[in-house]
């Protein structure tokens, strides 16, 4: 089965499971909110949407958020509380996302899924218990559950389809990580203060701006700081950015006996590109290979150009078969490309060496292992993904035939 059949079927699985868990929600569920539905669903859908783009506007990229919350997570946890179930596919369907085609689509499912669920959880816990300024033990723990589900269901669909994609396991998937279930737990809590203000008196929401305000500041001051460490031309990581995500990453995989691999990536004839097309042809490619690298990898990845035409990719928590199937991913979507020129369409493609870390290896030596697993690619005629372990075997297998 292809991956394009395989994402069909994801699709209309998800689809299905959507529309049944919406109708399940809006039949189990008596609304019971007690704010005008008039005014909650145009600020919630305000809220997201201006807090997106003023986000987009600082040029925040996925790369970066994996240290930042959110900018609009938290609003779809308060739309699953303050709102009635009818009404969340509004907000699901409406809030854009980064995204494009197939995977916006799923996105917005994967928004639906999560705001019914939580929903249903807590007015089911709920029921006839009116939330007023004397919230019970019980209210607690209604709200506990709620951000329990929502994170649960989100880290779940997220995994399973990554996982049906890419054929890697489920659990080992990055998102049940305790640093990564942390952040979403922190994030979906903003949406649960903002409800439970909300809920006892809809001004007192005000209490909440000037924190809303200090976040973004934060987020502001860390762009500036991000800058540094990124690519000019690509917006990836550059040297310096990528050492300091290495050093993380290597610090926490020897900490916690975790996996770790190394993709390295070149560009395939681009000195050929320059000559026949023009630098400027060739720049449009590199930039084209940085959106691929960007849109084919996890937030939690490490993208960076550390060359002309070379690329790093350090993925946390994979093993050497998903590292494998990522690098592959990557090639064939740049195989995909076609840049139109004045000559024609200019296809691409791209040479790939993978290395998993051992243990007590450092940076430099897994590099130096993934890197002449590249030049295997190469000498094997280009376009293709080359295992470290595959490249030590041809090596001697070489040796041999030349004795």
């Amino acid at each position: 089965m292809s991956r394009y059949q395989r994402l069909l079927r994801i699709f209309a699985g998800l689809l299905l499971l959507t529309i049944g868990f919406t109708v399940i929600t809006n039949l189990l569920i008596i609304d019971q909110r007690a704010l005008p539905f008039s005014i909650t669903l145009p600020t919630i859908i305000a809220g997201a949407t201006l807090s997106g783009r003023r986000t987009s506007s600082l040029g925040v990229t996925r790369s970066e958020r994996q240290i930042l919350l959110s900018p609009v997570g938290h609003f779809f946890f308060a739309a699953s509380i303050l709102l009635p179930p009818f009404a969340l596919p509004i907000v699901a369907l409406v809030v854009s996302t980064e995204r494009a085609s197939l995977a916006s689509v799923l996105i917005r499912f994967q928004r639906l899924l999560t705001m019914n669920s939580s929903s249903l959880v807590f007015w089911l816990l709920i029921q006839n218990r009116e939330i007023s300024g004397d919230l019970s033990n019980y209210h607690v723990f209604a709200f506990l559950a709620a951000i329990a589900t929502h994170v649960f269901i989100d880290a779940l669909i997220v995994t399973v389809v990554m996982g049906l994609v890419s054929h890697q396991s489920i659990l080992s998937n990055s998102h049940w990580a305790r640093n990564s279930l942390l952040r979403e737990c922190a994030e979906v809590s903003i949406g649960c203060i903002g409800a439970i203000f909300a809920l006892i008196n809809p001004l007192s929401l005000l209490i909440v701006v000037a924190p809303c305000y200090l976040a973004f500041d934060h987020l502001r001051v860390n762009r500036s700081a991000q800058l540094s460490k990124r690519d000019t031309r690509t917006g990836l990581l550059n040297s310096h950015g990528l050492m300091e995500f290495v050093d993380h990453e290597f610090t926490r995989a020897q900490r916690h006996a975790t996996d770790l691999c190394l993709v390295v990536l070149d560009l395939d004839f681009l000195r050929d590109v320059n000559n026949k097309y023009g630098h400027q042809i060739g720049d449009l490619a590199i930039s084209e290979v940085a959106k691929q690298l960007m849109a084919l990898t996890r937030s939690i990845d490490g993208t960076a150009r550390i060359g002309g035409e070379e690329f790093v990719v350090v993925l946390p928590d994979t093993n050497v078969g998903g590292a494998k199937a990522v690098a592959e991913r990557i090639r064939l979507g740049i195989e995909a490309l076609r840049l139109p020129t004045i000559q024609g369409d200019l296809c691409l493609t791209v040479s790939a060496g993978v290395a998993a870390r051992l243990s007590h290896e450092s940076y430099s030596e897994l590099f130096d292992r993934a890197d002449t697993a590249l030049y295997t690619s190469k000498r094997l005629g280009r376009n293709r993904v080359s295992l470290a372990e595959e490249s030590v075997k041809t090596f001697q297998a070489n040796q041999i035939n030349t004795n």
